[in-house]
């Protein structure tokens, strides 16, 4: 019994050791570590373990799709607080998912390897907010759903692996949000002094330079004034015998052995003139001629001006690259070129996820084939930044920027290369789509969406063809993007934008994908184009949530409300300063949309009133004042045609808005500023098109507003009247003489003998050919030419081009006039008679030209009809002839349908009564 119970007690112990471990295990595996950030090593037999059962439950599923969104599934559904972070539709993230789990999985074996990964996961989610209970959720979440798939196979020491790894994970996202902190405030402080205050310290000692050399300048003008002074007085040698005998020991001196060995024996005028040379150059560069502006030496014959030192980090890396012999241009120009979004977001995973793909994609459009070397990049950008830095730079600076480029090359290999591939097999399959085809495919995408969010079937109200156009559009963007990354990029902005002013919700473009990427599964077998197809329709997608995202402003809330008071409250948060930017620009990207142009076009004229009402009040700060006339204008130089095409009710309020009036009166006056430069001229500088633009509205009470009223009677007495004055009183001389050397003279049977009167006809017909038709041809030639290259032009019979300047009917009178001329020119009988009877020329009467005075006396009659059409001009100096003459241009089609019905009536009676 003793050794039974030695024996038996031996064993009881064993046994309590053995569950004294497991809760020593379970407890170790349940605790997140967010002080320390160590490697994880977990023993060999646990790893073994792990990766079985890790195998065991992707084989449980007939796909490793279905796999990753039973993943993905879980994490989603585990909590509800957890379904705001996920931002990227469940096609596309699920995979991610997976192949995420995968390589911890593989790696969980190299403590080493394992660490840069979680390191680099967590630096992928600083935007999130992980704390340690979300981290104990999302690990009990997987486990499990191990647990479940796998039953009794997922052994203890796996389990606890597992719930080992990721709460791991877990604490290390927590450590590095908390601890990393300073890498990031690095990185932003020091990307923003290498591309701000090197400029500012640039423009000031370029600043500073300028003043220097002004001042040498003036300094060598009073010496060579001194020096004409000397040359022109006959006396100053005689009375100043202290500056002759310096002069004759400069002369004896080095420097003018200098000069004439050097030029050829120049006089004192030129030595003086080489001296403030030299001084001028020593002032401008601060330093001994064998000295840069750094301190450093120079070679022999090197200048301080041939030496540009780079201030900025793009100047700065371009050098190095040369220097290191790597060259500019190529693969590092799209890293430069997207660089600084990528410092500036790199605390921001979704947008730096975002910004490393279309990065992979230009590299790829540009490398065509070999994968760069991506350490180039970073050998050079430390390099620069070292340069640019070299007081701030130390160990820290130097692990921050190494830990940021790390992380981005991780980002930039996964994708790097592969879309080649993808674009291959993309356009193939669609390519190879019959119409009826795609019109399912189209159709069933509608079906998939509006069966999984029903909400949406609120924001596709639109036809049938508007909706399959839409799915189209999303096909060709797919493709598109793949080819021309950098043009589709700015496109999908755009689009994003518009999808702001419909109001549309982020929450829809996720489903959307989804539906889309299910429906192309079932039409391919292809994996690479299901691949390639789910990729850029993430990229798109991202694009556009990012673009709607940042452009939902509050103002841009209050515009699709229609509301003013939610405008009011929006921009009541808006600085001063800043307050005609919130309202005129919603910047993302390249692209633009603007508050008011939306509220206009989207009949929401309750916020545009609000808007330029809000832009035209004068708001004062102490000494400064805010009126937002001129960043109105300059935004929106054709604000006043769009008013008149789309909301001609609100130009009272624009009108209103740029008047003040001052509260004060004296001697019962009061007085008014008009603000109409931008009515007046463009920001081109060019006549503004205001009044005729008022005109189109044909709204007399707006004709009679005072800023209307001002803006004519300042262009009238300042510049039109005189003008108009010049070009009518020219015409009137060009009648007067066509009506001398046409009608008149050539009649009167006395005269045609008088040789004087012949010559006086002679010179008038010339003058009308020479002077007046070509005058109207040139005008009109360059108006014509500056309308159609500035695109100023509509088509007539859809292939002729008409220039705007030929728009109206004065304008065409001057054309037809022009015409006329040229062709009575042609049939001119003095010219003619000129080769048959030159002994009697000059005369208008001779055998040759009997043939062509039937033809140049209608050519005649209609060039001096369309003379005295155009002097109705003239009638402006009367305000009851203008009115009779508006009269007659409105009911002349009325008068033309009346003649029309009097032809009709005489031909009627007049054929009754023949019979």
């Amino acid at each position: 019994m003793g050794l039974d119970d030695d024996g038996e007690g031996v064993s009881i112990t064993s046994e309590a050791e053995g569950v004294t471990s497991n809760f020593n295990a379970e407890d170790a595996a349940e605790e997140i570590n967010v002080v320390s950030f160590d490697e994880l090593r977990l023993s060999k037999e646990t790893t073994i373990a792990m990766q079985k059962a890790w195998r065991q439950f992707v084989a449980s599923f007939d796909t490793t799709d279905s796999c990753g969104i039973c993943l993905y599934r879980v994490v989603y559904e585990s909590v509800p607080s957890l379904k705001s972070l996920f931002k990227t539709p469940q096609v596309i993230q699920a995979p991610r998912f997976l192949d995420e789990f995968q390589n911890l999985v593989d790696n969980v074996h190299k403590a080493k390897e394992l660490k840069q990964m979680a390191e680099s996961l967590a630096f992928r989610h600083l935007n999130f907010e992980v704390t340690v209970p979300r981290a104990m959720i999302f690990r009990d979440a997987l486990v499990d759903c191990l647990k479940i798939e796998l039953g009794d196979s997922l052994t203890d020491e796996a389990r606890l692996g597992f719930m080992a790894l990721f709460g791991w994970i877990g604490g290390a996202s927590i450590y590095v949000k908390t601890s990393f902190a300073e890498r990031l405030k690095i990185l932003r402080e020091s990307w923003a002094k290498v591309n701000s205050d090197k400029k500012k310290e640039e423009a000031e000692r370029k600043a500073k330079e300028a003043e220097e050399a002004a001042a040498v300048e003036e300094e060598e003008d009073e010496l060579d004034e001194s020096d004409e002074e000397d040359v022109v007085s006959p006396f100053s040698a005689m009375t100043n015998k202290k500056t002759k005998t310096k002069d004759e020991q400069n002369e004896k001196g080095c420097c003018a052995r200098l000069c004439r060995w050097g030029g050829g024996g120049q006089n004192t005028n030129a030595i003086s003139r080489s001296t403030t040379t030299t001084i001028k150059e020593r002032v401008l560069s601060k330093k001994t001629p064998a000295e840069t502006h750094n301190g450093e030496r120079t070679p022999a014959g090197a200048t301080t001006k041939s030496m540009v030192v780079p201030m900025t980090f793009s100047d700065m890396f371009r050098f190095n690259a040369q220097v290191m012999g790597f060259g500019t241009g190529g693969w590092m120009d799209q890293i430069l070129n997207s660089f600084g979004d990528i410092v500036v977001n790199a605390c921001d995973s979704l947008r730096l996820h975002e910004e490393c793909d279309l990065l992979s994609l230009r590299i790829d459009k540009v490398t065509k084939g070999p994968a760069p070397n991506l350490s180039q990049f970073k050998s050079c950008m430390l390099a620069s930044l070292r340069s640019l830095l070299p007081k701030e730079w130390d160990t820290q600076y130097e692990v921050a920027w190494n830990w940021l480029w790390d992380n981005v090359a991780q980002l930039l290999v996964k994708t790097l290369g592969a879309s080649y591939q993808w674009e291959v097999a993309v356009v193939k399959f669609f390519s190879s789509l019959p119409e009826e085809h795609r019109y399912k495919l189209r159709a069933s995408i509608y079906d998939r969406f509006f069966e999984s969010t029903p909400a949406g079937q609120e924001y596709f109200k639109q036809s049938d063809t508007r909706l399959h156009f839409i799915v189209e559009k999303v096909f060709s963007f797919s493709q598109d993007i793949y080819s021309e990354p950098w043009q589709i990029i700015d496109d999908l902005s755009a689009l994003g934008l518009r999808h702001v002013g419909y109001g549309v919700p982020t929450d829809m473009f996720a489903p959307f994908v989804n539906a889309c990427v299910d429906v192309i599964r079932e039409a391919t077998e292809d994996s690479v184009a299901l691949e390639g197809f789910k990729w850029s329709l993430g990229i798109v997608s991202k694009q556009l949530v990012r673009t709607v995202a940042e452009g939902s402003t509050i103002v841009m809330k209050a515009v699709n409300a229609n509301s003013r008071k939610m405008l009011q409250r929006a921009i009541s948060c808006a600085p001063r300063g800043q307050r005609f930017q919130w309202l005129l620009k919603v910047q993302v990207g390249t692209q633009s949309i603007s508050p008011l142009y939306w509220a206009i076009q989207s009949g929401n004229l309750a916020a545009a009133e609000a808007i330029m009402q809000d832009l035209l009040v004068l708001r004062a700060d102490r000494e400064r004042y805010y009126y937002g006339n001129d960043a109105l204008f300059e935004r929106h130089q054709d604000i006043i045609n769009c008013l008149c095409r789309e909301a001609p009710m609100l130009i009272p309020i624009l009108l209103d808005g740029l008047i003040w009036r001052s509260p004060r009166t004296e001697k019962g006056l009061r007085r008014v500023n008009y603000y109409v430069k931008h009515l007046i001229v463009n920001q081109e500088g060019e006549p503004a098109e205001f009044l005729r633009e008022i005109c189109s509205t044909k709204d007399p009470k707006i004709m009679v507003h005072p800023v209307v009223v001002t803006v004519s009677d300042t262009l009238w007495n300042g510049l039109v009247r005189n003008h108009f004055l010049l070009s009518r009183l020219w015409f009137l001389v060009s009648l007067l003489v066509f009506m001398l050397s046409e009608c008149i003279l050539p009649k009167e049977r006395a005269l045609e003998g008088v040789y004087s009167v012949r010559v006086v006809v002679f010179f008038g017909r010339t003058f009308m050919y020479v002077v007046t038709m070509a005058r109207l041809l040139t005008r009109l030639f360059w108006k014509g030419c500056k309308d159609l290259r500035r695109g100023k032009y509509k088509k007539v019979l859809r292939c002729i081009p008409l220039p705007k300047s030929l728009h109206n009917a004065m304008a065409l009178g001057n054309l037809t006039l022009a015409v006329l001329l040229l062709l009575m020119f042609c049939y001119e009988p003095m010219y003619h008679c000129l080769a048959s009877a030159p002994e009697e020329w000059p005369t208008y009467y001779c055998d040759d030209v009997e043939d062509l005075r039937w033809t140049y006396s209608a050519l005649g009659l209609l060039a001096m009809a369309v003379h005295w059409f155009l002097m109705v001009d003239l009638a402006v100096f009367s305000t009851g002839l203008s009115a009779f003459v508006l009269v007659c241009a409105q009911v002349l089609s009325e008068i033309g349908r009346f003649l029309v019905a009097l032809v009709f009536l005489l031909l009627t009676f007049g054929s009754a009564i023949s019979v």
